[in-house]
């Protein structure tokens, strides 16, 4: 059967990029799929910022690729808390609703969706909307015939070698002894697969709520921005596929 990538929502909350011929030698590729939750707009935010940052660390820039995709990570919750972060998303969420509110017109429910809008903590003038919206961040890098997989999240890179399809990276959900140990040791607890009863994965970009104990290390937060890195050669590969949860929960890998 067919397979829809934007589900019940009246927009689409992903993003993706494909920038190629990137850095000294145009050695550099980039693939990543980046899957909204709450809105569009930190999947958003990261597709258009994520390039340039990963382009400028000083890890890149010495070839270690590695380092430089887990500093791009947590790179990007910095910059989405900063002031200039911060109207970059109201700007983008503003958009959403211009959107929605076209969308608006042609349903019968328009009272409701008004009476939502004006409760919705996005409409307030000192939002910071990356505090509770998100995304996963699932980015292949191609460089010197290597594949550097990231993913922080539940999207998924499978790559095929040989005919055989395989998972890069497990997806990041909560119930995962390792993902669960990391929630209950910062204080946090998971219900029905959802963290503190609400996020339904347990690492990811945005979703700031969780990641404010200060005595705490980044990779360290109840919900932690930080990737896992698998990294293989491009020889044994014959392609990948990235994608979100909503076309893993309908196709096998």
């Amino acid at each position: 059967g067919s397979c829809s990538m934007q589900g019940w929502r009246k927009r689409m909350e992903d993003a993706h990029f494909a920038p190629l011929d990137l850095g000294p030698n145009k050695a550099t590729n980039l693939f990543g799929v980046f899957d909204g939750h709450g809105g569009s707009e930190v999947s958003t935010y990261v597709s258009n910022h994520f390039t340039e940052e990963f382009l400028k660390m000083p890890s890149y820039q010495n070839n270690d690729i590695k380092s430089a995709l887990e500093s791009t990570y947590l790179k990007m919750d910095e910059m989405m808390l900063l002031e200039e972060g911060r109207q970059e998303l109201i700007n983008e969420s503003k958009k959403s609703k211009e959107e929605c509110s076209k969308l608006r017109e042609n349903t019968k429910n328009s009272q409701i969706e008004l009476l939502r809008e004006a409760i919705d903590p996005k409409e307030q003038p000192d939002a910071q909307i990356s505090m509770f919206t998100g995304s996963t961040a699932c980015v292949l890098c191609v460089k010197d015939k290597k594949l550097f997989f990231a993913n922080s999240g539940d999207s998924r890179s499978v790559l095929c070698r040989g005919g055989e399809a395989l998972a890069m990276i497990v997806d990041h959900k909560p119930e995962i002894p390792s993902e669960l140990k990391r929630i209950e040791k910062a204080g946090g607890w998971v219900s029905d697969g959802r963290v503190l009863g609400n996020l339904n994965l347990s690492r990811g970009l945005g979703d700031s709520e969780y990641k404010l104990n200060e005595k705490l290390k980044k990779e360290d937060q109840i919900i932690s921005a930080f990737p896992d890195i698998k990294i293989e050669n491009i020889n044994d590969c014959d392609f990948c596929i990235i994608a979100c949860d909503g076309i893993w929960d309908c196709k096998s890998n």
